[in-house]
């Protein structure tokens, strides 16, 4: 096993158990064990079933999935697990992220007008955000990887 399989399979444990703990944390405030929270730019927070139980739901998967991908992570087989689990995670990044574009276009109940200003477009992207999206730059150097064939122990 040489020194870049060694830290991709470190990296890749580690991002599945923040994105499983980042899962299991979205189900816990969905069913109520916490009434939410939010640590600086990360916000745990909704009764929304379909996102937070579902989408958790998903993470937890998802983190599982690239833990299963740990073990030998310089193989195209275990390599795989962890590409699934970073899918299941930009799935939910996306929807998150559309939620926040589909948000922002109208203006608001005390507005006037229909559509938001510009400025109050790009306010809607601002902190705090879902886990998901925070995850989701981190899981790009797993496609990175992909992309490059870096993973694989075989090629030099």
């Amino acid at each position: 096993m040489n020194q870049n399989s060694t830290t991709l399979s470190l990296y890749i444990g580690l991002l599945g158990l923040v994105t499983l703990a980042f899962g299991l944390a979205d189900i816990l405030v969905w069913a109520g064990a916490s009434p939410g929270f939010s640590v600086g730019i990360l916000e745990i927070a909704g009764d929304d079933f379909f996102r937070w139980a579902w989408g958790g739901a998903v993470m937890v998967f998802g983190g599982l999935f690239m833990l299963g991908g740990v073990k030998s992570a310089g193989s195209l087989e275990q390599f795989g697990k962890a590409v699934l689990g970073a899918v299941m995670v930009w799935i939910i990044a996306g929807t998150d992220i559309f939620a926040r574009l589909c948000e922002s276009i109208p203006a608001g109940e005390e507005a006037s007008e229909f559509f938001n200003s510009v400025a109050g477009f790009v306010g809607g992207f601002a902190p705090p955000y879902s886990p998901a999206i925070l995850l989701l730059p981190f899981t790009l150097v797993i496609l990175y990887f992909l992309v490059t064939g870096r993973f694989d122990e075989t090629r030099e």
